[in-house]
């Protein structure tokens, strides 16, 4: 959970689910968490540009990881 409570600014992730599907599932708030995920791993790049493909792909393999989607 550490990820999502960094992405969340430790706003616990039920505070998130503003939109959920019939399993209970969070599907409103996931673009919002893999964008600011991959905004992170671009600022621990350095800034540096020519990544933003693999920085996105890999905060959505880590978010719908950690929420087991």
């Amino acid at each position: 959970m550490a990820i999502i409570t960094e992405i969340v600014g430790g706003r616990e992730l039920e505070e998130m689910f503003y939109g959920a599907d019939t399993s209970g599932r969070p599907i409103k708030c996931i673009p919002d968490l893999i964008r600011k995920r991959a905004y992170q791993l671009f600022e621990a790049r350095g800034r540096r540009q020519g990544h933003e493909i693999d920085d996105w792909l890999q905060a959505e393999r880590e978010i719908k990881l950690h929420l087991g989607l």
